[in-house]
C-alpha cells in the first residue's frame, strides 16, 4: 500500500426527512442550512486552497425547495460558488431504500436535467448515506445519468457494510459497464477522529490507527475520502470548524495533507489511479430496509399506487387527441389532472421509499406527539400517493373511455396496459356498475368509482349487502388484447348472490388437487396433474402457514439488545452488532375457526378464518381458477398492538430438488450469492414483483405484488450471514417487523393484507415469462370503465392501439409529455443484444426519435437498438384514426 499523503474532509448534512423533528421542519432546515453554507463559503472563500470552506449537497430535493423560495440573488451566489468548486451538488434525491424500482430512479432523478440546463450546475457524483445498500440497477441508471462516481457512508446499526471498509472499487452494473465506488466510513467519521477540534492532537493519535488499517486491508490508493457532519448529528447545518482544522493542521506541515473538499474532488483523483481498482459486481443488497414491514399496509398501498401510475400514464399517453365539442360542461379532465398532479404522484411515492420511517423515539416512546406526528407524516406520503393515482387513473380512463364505440351505454370498457395480450377477470366496483347520482358526470361520479372497495376478495364474513354486493360482482375471463381494450357488454360481469358451499378438504381444477389442514390452516399438499408431482415439502410446515417470530426474552428491559447490540465507539473497524444466535419463540399454532369452500362459475375458492395467539383477525383464502394454471393467496391479518420485537412470516416450503432462486430486484435477476456484493446482505432481500426457484426440470414462479420483503431457505433474520446458499427452497414472506431501536412503527397501523400468485412450470428458468407473470399479477384487478359519459367516438369497440416490444424487451414506463410525445422507456432484460420493434396500429407512429437523432419510421414500424441490460429511451409522435 503507497503511504498515505492526503486526505479529503467532505462536509455535509446528513438528510433524514424526519427522525430528529418532524417532517415540515426539516424540509424547511435544510434551506437554512443552505443559506449558511453560503455564507461559510464566502468567507472562507480565500482561505489558502485546502482550508477554503467547502459544503456538499447531499440530496437534490431539499436544494429544488430552497431553489423555489430563494432570491435571484441568492441564487447567484449559489451558482458562483458552485463554479469555483466550493459547493458540489451531488445527484441522489434523498437516502433512499430498494423500494425503489428503475422507473421510481428516473422520476427521482428528472431533476438533474433541471439543475444542470436551468441552473448551471455541474453534477457528476452521486452519494447516499446511513442507507446499507441499493438495487444493482441503480450503478446503471446513474452511468445513464452522467455519474461517473458513487459512494456510500453506510450506518451498520442493525446492518453492516461490505469489508474491507474505506474501499474504493469499479462497480459493474448489470450492462457490464462500471461505476467508481467508494464504500465509506460512516459519515460521522471526521468529527470522531477529532478533524474538526481546535487542535490537531486528538487526530494525531488517530492517524497511525487509521493509517495501521489502510495498510491491513491493502488500500490501493495513496488518499482517501472521510465524510463529517455537525456535532449536532443528522439534519444539521455547517460547521466552520472544519476549515479551521485543515488550516490548521496544514500550516504544521505534517505530510499528510488535509483538504476540505467536494466528493468530485476525491474523483478526479481517483480516475488517475482507476487502473489500481479492483472491479466487483453484483447487488449491493441493504439491511435497511426491513423498515418498510414495520408499515406493511402503508407500504402495500405505496406499491399498489405506483402500479396505478403506471397505468395511468399508459391510458393516458394512449387517448387520441380530443376533438372541439359543444356543450355546458367539460367532459375531459386528464390533462389538466396531469399537469397538476402527476409530479406530485410521484414524488410522494417516491417519499415513501426514503429510509426515514418514523421519529428517533418512535419504537422508545411511540405515543410522544413527536413520535405520532412524523409516524402519520409518513403515512401521509403513501396515502396522498393513493388519492392522487386514483385521480389520474380514473381521469385517463374516463377521458379514453369516451373516445370509444359501444353497442350500449351499458357496455363496459376494459383497458389492458401491459404489452401482451391477457385474459382479464376479477371484482369491479358496484359504483361502477351503478354510478352514484348522474353517470353523465365526469366529476364525482367518475371519481366515486371503487369508493367502499375492500383491499383483499375475501368472501366469508364480508357480505357487502350495502353495496348491493354478497359475494360481489366479478368480470368473467375476457380476453383484452396488448396495449389496448375491449369493450364487453355489462351480462360479463357475474353478480354471485349465491354459490356452492361446502367444507371439502381436498379440492381440485383442472390443474391441481388441494389438500388443506382444517386443523391449524395452510395446505398439507398440492399434487400438479399435468407435471405430476407434490409441491409442498411434507417434512416441513404447511404451505401458507402464518409464523410469528419474537425474541423468547420477554423480561429483558431492552429486548432489541439481543439481537443487535451495538458498540457505538469510534474505531477504524467495522463491528457488526448482531448477535448472531439471539434466542427466538416461533409459534405456528393457528386454529381454524371455519372452513368454506365456495365453487362459482369462474372457478374454487377456498377461505380459512383462524385464530391466533398474536393476532385479533386472521383470514386465509385460495383461488384456483378454470380459466388459468396459477393459483391465488392473500391473507388478511390484524396483529395485537405489542412492541414486543417481533416477526410474521408465512411459510411457503416447496418440495423442489437441488432448488436455486433468481429475484427480480428493480427488473434486474439477481441470484442470491452469485450476484451480490461481497459481504452485503444475506439475511433478507427487497424483491420487486417476482421471484422464481428452479429445480433441474421444473420451477415455481411467486409472484408478491404488495409484499416485498422475503427470506429464504430459513429463519435469518439476525443470523448475519457471511454467505448464502439456499438449502431448502423455503420462502419466507416477511409480513411484519418492528425490531428497529428507533425510528420504525412498534405496531401496525391497521389490518395488513397479502397477496400471491404461484405458477409452476416445466423446464429452464424463463426470465422473460417471469417478467410478464409478475406484471400480470401486478395488474391483475381489472381496469374497467363505464360507458355512461358524454361520447364522441373516433375507436371501435376494441383494439390494440401500439404494438408495443414483447420479451426481453420491458415496457418500463409509457406517458406523454407535455407538448404531446408519448415517451417510452425501454430495457432489454437480456445479455445480448436486441432489435426492438414498435409498430402502428389504431394509433399511426409517423416520427420517432432517441436523444442521439432520429429514426426512420417505415410503414408505420420503427426499429431500436437496445444494448444488453441497457435502457433506451423513445420519442415518438403518434395520430388517432
Amino acid at each position: 500500500m503507497p503511504n498515505l499523503n492526503t486526505l479529503y474532509v467532505v462536509h455535509h448534512s446528513h438528510t433524514d426527512i424526519g427522525f430528529t423533528l418532524d417532517q415540515p421542519l426539516v424540509w424547511e432546515l435544510h434551506q437554512r442550512f443552505l443559506d449558511d453554507a453560503l455564507n461559510a463559503a464566502e468567507h472562507f472563500e480565500h482561505h489558502p486552497f485546502e482550508s477554503r470552506f467547502r459544503w456538499t449537497v447531499e440530496a437534490t430535493w431539499p436544494l429544488m425547495r430552497w431553489l423555489q423560495n430563494a432570491s435571484p440573488a441568492d441564487i447567484q451566489r449559489f451558482q458562483r460558488l458552485e463554479q469555483k468548486g466550493l459547493l458540489e451538488v451531488t445527484a441522489m434525491p434523498l437516502n433512499i431504500t430498494p423500494l425503489y424500482d428503475q422507473v421510481q430512479y428516473a422520476e427521482s432523478l428528472k431533476c438533474l436535467e433541471i439543475l444542470r440546463n436551468q441552473y448551471g450546475l455541474t453534477i457528476t457524483s452521486a452519494m447516499n448515506c446511513d442507507v446499507n445498500g441499493h438495487n444493482w440497477a441503480l450503478a446503471d441508471l446513474l452511468l445513464d445519468h452522467g455519474i461517473s462516481g458513487f459512494s456510500m457512508a453506510i450506518n451498520h446499526h442493525f446492518g453492516g457494510a461490505p469489508d474491507p471498509r474505506p474501499w474504493v472499487f469499479d462497480w459493474q452494473a448489470p450492462s457490464g459497464r462500471t461505476l467508481l465506488a467508494f464504500n465509506g466510513w460512516a459519515y460521522g467519521k471526521a468529527k470522531e477522529f477529532g478533524l474538526a477540534d481546535a487542535t490537531t492532537e486528538r487526530f494525531q493519535q488517530w492517524l497511525p490507527q487509521i493509517e495501521q488499517h489502510l495498510q491491513k486491508i491493502d488500500c490501493p490508493l495513496p488518499f482517501l475520502m472521510v465524510q463529517g457532519e455537525h456535532p449536532y448529528g443528522d439534519n444539521a447545518s455547517v460547521h466552520v470548524d472544519y476549515a479551521r482544522f485543515a488550516k490548521l493542521w496544514n500550516e504544521e506541515r505534517h505530510d499528510l495533507k488535509v483538504v476540505l473538499a467536494t466528493p468530485r474532488m476525491f474523483w478526479q483523483e481517483v480516475g488517475q489511479h482507476r487502473d489500481r481498482l479492483q472491479t466487483l459486481r453484483g447487488d449491493w443488497t441493504d439491511f435497511w430496509n426491513f423498515g418498510c414491514v414495520s408499515t406493511p399496509r402503508e407500504t402495500a398501498i405505496d406499491r399498489q399506487n405506483r402500479a396505478r401510475l403506471y397505468r395511468a400514464d399508459v391510458v393516458h399517453a394512449l387517448t387520441p387527441e380530443a376533438k372541439t365539442r359543444n356543450g355546458m360542461f367539460r367532459t375531459r379532465w386528464a390533462g389538466q389532472s396531469f399537469e397538476r398532479y402527476r409530479t406530485r404522484a410521484w414524488q410522494q411515492v417516491n417519499l415513501f421509499g426514503e429510509h426515514t420511517w418514523g421519529a428517533d423515539c418512535g419504537i422508545g416512546t411511540p405515543d410522544t406527539d413527536d413520535a405520532l406526528s412524523q409516524k402519520n407524516h409518513k403515512f401521509h406520503a403513501a396515502y396522498e400517493g393513493r388519492s392522487l393515482s386514483l385521480m389520474l387513473e380514473r381521469d385517463a380512463l374516463g377521458d379514453f373511455s369516451q373516445e370509444v364505440a359501444r353497442s350500449s351505454p351499458e357496455d363496459l370498457l376494459v383497458f389492458n396496459p401491459l404489452p401482451f395480450e391477457r385474459v382479464v377477470s376479477g371484482k369491479v366496483p358496484y359504483q361502477t356498475l351503478q354510478p352514484r347520482g348522474d353517470a353523465q358526470n365526469t366529476t364525482a361520479t367518475r371519481h366515486f368509482q371503487g369508493h367502499y372497495d375492500w383491499p383483499t376478495q375475501m368472501w366469508t364474513g364480508q357480505n357487502q349487502t350495502h353495496l348491493g354486493g354478497n359475494l360481489g360482482f366479478v368480470l368473467s375471463p375476457v380476453t383484452v388484447p396488448a396495449c389496448g381494450y375491449r369493450v364487453v357488454p355489462r351480462s360479463s360481469v357475474l353478480h354471485f348472490e349465491t354459490s356452492t358451499v361446502s367444507q371439502d378438504q381436498t379440492v381440485s381444477n383442472h390443474r391441481h388437487t388441494l389438500h388443506f389442514d382444517v386443523q391449524q390452516g395452510g395446505i398439507l399438499s398440492w399434487q400438479d396433474k399435468a407435471l405430476q408431482c407434490e409441491w409442498v415439502d411434507p417434512s416441513d410446515t404447511a404451505l401458507f402457514r402464518l409464523m410469528h417470530e419474537e425474541v423468547a426474552d420477554r423480561g429483558h428491559p431492552w429486548p432489541r439488545q439481543l439481537v443487535n447490540d451495538m458498540d457505538w465507539g469510534t474505531t477504524v473497524q467495522n463491528p457488526r452488532g448482531w448477535q448472531e444466535h439471539w434466542v427466538a419463540r416461533r409459534n405456528q399454532d393457528s386454529r381454524v375457526l371455519q372452513h368454506q369452500v365456495y365453487r362459482n362459475a369462474l372457478g374454487t375458492t377456498i377461505e380459512q378464518v383462524l385464530e391466533h395467539p398474536a393476532a385479533s383477525h386472521f383470514a386465509q383464502r385460495v383461488f384456483l381458477p378454470d380459466h388459468a394454471d396459477w393459483i391465488e393467496l392473500e391473507t388478511e391479518l390484524v396483529l395485537h398492538q405489542d412492541s414486543h420485537p417481533q416477526n410474521v412470516y408465512l411459510m411457503f416450503p416447496f418440495a423442489l430438488p437441488s432448488a436455486q432462486v433468481v429475484l427480480n430486484m428493480a427488473q434486474t435477476p439477481t441470484r442470491p450469492e452469485l450476484d451480490q456484493l461481497p459481504l452485503t446482505c444475506r439475511d433478507f432481500f427487497t424483491v420487486q414483483d417476482w421471484l422464481d426457484f428452479q429445480g433441474d426440470a421444473r420451477g415455481m414462479r411467486v409472484a408478491l405484488p404488495d409484499n416485498p420483503m422475503v427470506q429464504l431457505g430459513g429463519f435469518h433474520f439476525g443470523r448475519n450471514l457471511q454467505t448464502f446458499e439456499l438449502g431448502n427452497p423455503t420462502l419466507l414472506s416477511w409480513l411484519y417487523g418492528n425490531f428497529w431501536e428507533t425510528n420504525f412503527q412498534p405496531f401496525p397501523s391497521s389490518m395488513l393484507t397479502a397477496r400471491y400468485r404461484l405458477l409452476p412450470y416445466a423446464g429452464p428458468f424463463d426470465e422473460g415469462a417471469s417478467h410478464r407473470f409478475g406484471q400480470d399479477a401486478l395488474h391483475a384487478r381489472p381496469l374497467v370503465q363505464h360507458l355512461h359519459e358524454p361520447a364522441s367516438p373516433v375507436l371501435p369497440e376494441g383494439g390494440t392501439l401500439l404494438h408495443l416490444p414483447e420479451s426481453p424487451v420491458l415496457v418500463l414506463q409509457l406517458c406523454k409529455t407535455g407538448d404531446g410525445v408519448l415517451e417510452l422507456t425501454l430495457l432489454n432484460a437480456s445479455n445480448a443484444d436486441v432489435t426492438a420493434k414498435l409498430s402502428s396500429a389504431l394509433l399511426h407512429i409517423h416520427e420517432a426519435w432517441t436523444s442521439e437523432g432520429p429514426l426512420e419510421v417505415l410503414d408505420g414500424t420503427v426499429l431500436l437498438k437496445i444494448l444488453p441490460r441497457r435502457r433506451q429511451k423513445l420519442m415518438l409522435r403518434v395520430r388517432g384514426p
